[in-house]
């Protein structure tokens, strides 16, 4: 079952809120959810969701685009401190990241 989520790391709660910037890796290539709109930036819905968390918690976002392959890696060797991109839970994933609640429905055809 695809489903969307927050992959995040328990760090990002107890450490990174405290800090004034959270770096949120994602990957840019997966619209209308994130991709990278024509002034090189991050777009797209999970850039609004990533920055209305911040918004509320009272932190900067700093947006870190990566390779789908890599994103994973990349989260577990601190280049950023959470991942917000379309990612189903698979039990490989969940013995590595952690992962909220999703934040969207399920892909009906998935």
């Amino acid at each position: 079952m695809n489903k969307f989520v927050l992959a995040a790391v328990l760090a990002v709660a107890a450490g990174a809120a405290s800090a004034e910037v959270v770096r949120m890796g994602t990957e840019g290539a997966y619209p209308p959810y994130n991709y990278i709109d024509d002034n090189g930036e991050v777009a797209g819905f999970e850039r609004e969701l990533g920055d209305e968390l911040c918004a509320r918690a009272e932190l900067e976002c700093e947006w870190v685009v990566n390779d789908w392959d890599s994103i994973i890696p990349n989260l577990v060797s601190g280049n950023y401190d959470t991942i917000i991109a379309g990612m189903s839970i698979t039990d490989e994933r969940d013995a590595v990241i952690d992962f909220t609640q999703p934040y969207t429905q399920p892909d009906p055809s998935a």
